[in-house]
């Protein structure tokens, strides 16, 4: 990765009244710092630095500092942004000088790069357990990202550190440590469909049975009344006969 041109501005004021100052200028303070130097404020321009974070898209900047006037240009590492938690707007930037020459340790990104057969039909996804890898190398050969091949990964296959190649420098990061994994696709939907079926069965039988309790009822009823019906017919003609 090539290095990052960024414009810096020499700050002579610190202190809270005089960032909010700096901000409603279009800068943003920041604070340059190293092994073997002082550390020196200067500004940012607001918007060229936003631009620039927008194109990094998470990967690790290191910068080439210019300044109008100076004699010679710094290589410094973005170590830290400070941000407004409501509104996310940028309120202060650290920079760490690298030396020349000398080598740099970064937690540079992991891409995963391939098409993987079990994760396009729906049967596994990737679980990723580490988003970057601790590399050291010089600041000007510094990767953008590391690749992890998941094409030809089966369920439940994992890549460690150890599986993966930086093509410059040297991977830090525990070799036996987990990069990522293929786990299998949690299925919820048919467990729910066959508990629902197996509910509407029972409703089922349920009714039915219901709907036989109350045709038997019915039905003693009905013969309840003929039985009346056949009595006081009887009890009828029995009353004529002893009239007659």
């Amino acid at each position: 990765m090539g290095l990052i041109n960024l414009d810096i501005y020499p700050r002579s004021t610190t202190g809270k009244n005089a960032n909010r100052r700096t901000r409603a200028g279009g800068r943003v303070p920041a604070v340059l710092y190293g092994r073997d130097r002082a550390s020196e404020n200067m500004e940012l321009d607001a918007h060229a630095f936003d631009v620039i974070l927008s194109h990094l898209a998470g990967s690790s900047a290191i910068f080439r500092l210019v300044q109008e006037g100076a004699s010679e240009e710094s290589i410094a590492l973005l170590r830290e942004i400070q941000k407004n938690p409501v509104t996310d707007k940028i309120l202060h930037v650290d920079l760490m000088e690298i030396p020349r020459g000398v080598p740099v340790t970064v937690a540079v990104a992991v891409q995963v790069v391939g098409t993987n057969a079990t994760i396009k039909n729906g049967e596994g996804s990737v679980a990723m357990a580490l988003n970057s890898i601790d590399v050291s190398c010089l600041p000007s050969q510094l990767p953008d990202y590391l690749e992890v091949d998941v094409t030809e990964m089966e369920l439940n296959d994992k890549i460690l550190v150890k599986d993966v190649t930086t093509p410059v420098g040297e991977i830090l990061t525990d070799p036996e440590a987990l990069v990522l994994n293929i786990k299998a696709a949690a299925v919820f939907v048919e467990e729910e469909e066959e508990l629902e079926e197996g509910a509407e069965g029972a409703e089922g039988e349920e009714g039915e049975g219901d709907e036989d309790g109350d045709a038997d009822k019915s039905d003693d009823k009905s013969d309840d009344k003929s039985d009346k019906k056949s009595d006081k017919k009887s009890d009828k003609k029995s009353g004529k006969k002893k009239d007659d």
